[in-house]
């Protein structure tokens, strides 16, 4: 009994210690800029060549965006198998293989194009909750495990609900919440990229098996 709740408090605190995790974490943290990126250059771009298909341009236009899309999938998957260990590729035909409009004929009837674009636009929104998610889990986390530090400082009130945290024993309380905090939020920021990685599989991976 004792062996398993030494082996169970083992793997709970070692997420703290594990490289993967700060692999995970890095691949959520580059989820927003990337995301960021894949939405303004995808939307702004798609929107415009939808606007000027009535003078021709736009159709080259959006073959450019399907073809900015699918080599942004391949960047995707190359993060996830550098830092989420994952084995998703994605794969397109060599362009120099064909003619122009060989190519953009392909990039416009392969529905792998479409899927490449949604995939992209939806990392806007994931980045944002994962932005988000970490911002608020890691502020708190730190807040509550810096408490000892902190809470003997006038100009500094520390509020826990009702309470005030005035006195050293409640502030020692407070950071090893904060402490069980952070290492809670980091299985959960594991489970986030491990979801992503499947995300990712499904959209991008399946396709280019095809």
């Amino acid at each position: 009994m004792t062996t398993s709740i030494s082996s169970a408090l083992g793997r709970f605190f070692g997420v703290a210690v594990d490289p993967q995790t700060y692999r995970n974490l890095t691949y959520l943290l580059l989820t927003f800029p990337l995301g960021v990126l894949y939405f303004t250059m995808l939307w702004g771009g798609g929107s415009a060549g939808i606007a000027m298909i009535p003078i021709l341009v736009g159709i080259p236009l959006l073959v450019a965006v399907l073809a900015v899309a699918v080599n942004l999938a391949e960047l995707e998957t190359r993060l996830a198998r550098g830092l989420l260990d994952s084995d998703v590729t994605y794969e397109t035909p060599n362009p120099t293989d064909e003619t122009l409009v060989e190519y953009a004929t392909r990039l416009a009837t392969d529905p792998r194009s479409y899927l490449a674009v949604g995939y992209l636009l939806s990392k806007f929104v994931v980045g944002l909750a994962a932005f988000v998610g970490l911002t608020v889990l890691g502020t708190l986390s730190a807040s509550f495990a810096l408490a000892p530090l902190l809470y003997s400082h006038p100009e500094i009130a520390y509020q826990l609900g009702p309470t005030t945290v005035d006195t050293l024993p409640v502030a020692l309380a407070l950071s090893a919440g904060g402490v069980l905090l952070a290492v809670v939020s980091l299985h959960v920021c594991n489970f986030a990229a491990r979801a992503l990685g499947e995300y990712t599989e499904v959209l991008l991976g399946t396709g280019a098996e095809n």
